[in-house]
């Protein structure tokens, strides 16, 4: 039997995952996450441990969320990514903890390298129609759509209890 505890836990998950879904759709339209999305994010973090029908090791999540963003500074400094994408990988590492953040990191990594493919292959069609050229170098990726595909499988992974009880 699932309690209403745990019932307003998967609530918070699939908040999260819907917040995730506005952030992808924003920076593939606009090139930008809103700090509000992140925000939130994070905030309903500690309502996720306080409602787990088990013990989450938050201190662990904190953790890797401070080598996320530590790591994330690293790339935004040497222009590697965006201030957004860096906030909306952090936020999300707090989710992963150490349990899930390398299928975490390898799904939005995947997920990335295709997106720079398509719109690599974007870019050489738009090239051919005679429209002023753009260089393949140049082309912005959204790449918080690839955050959000791996935020969502990992969503997925953690509902899996609670949506298929054995």
């Amino acid at each position: 039997m699932v309690s209403s505890l745990s019932i307003f836990h998967v609530a918070i998950l699939f908040g999260a995952a819907l917040l995730l879904v506005i952030a992808a759709a924003s920076d593939a339209q606009r090139y930008r996450i809103p700090n509000w999305v992140c925000a939130a994010l994070l905030l309903l973090f500690p309502l996720f441990v306080m409602t787990a029908p088990g013990a989450i090791e938050w201190e662990q999540h904190a953790m890797i969320f401070g080598l996320v963003l530590a790591s994330g500074f690293v790339m935004f400094i040497g222009n590697i990514a965006g201030a957004g994408d860096i906030k909306l990988l952090a936020v999300m590492g707090l989710w992963a903890g150490p349990h899930l953040v390398a299928v975490f990191l390898v799904t939005t990594a995947i997920a990335g390298g295709l997106l720079a493919l398509l719109m690599a292959g974007l870019t050489y069609i738009r090239n051919l129609s005679g429209t002023r050229a753009v260089a393949l170098a140049k082309v912005p990726i959204p790449y918080g759509v690839a955050i959000s595909v791996g935020g969502l499988s990992m969503f997925y992974m953690m509902s899996q209890p609670f949506l298929f009880p054995s």
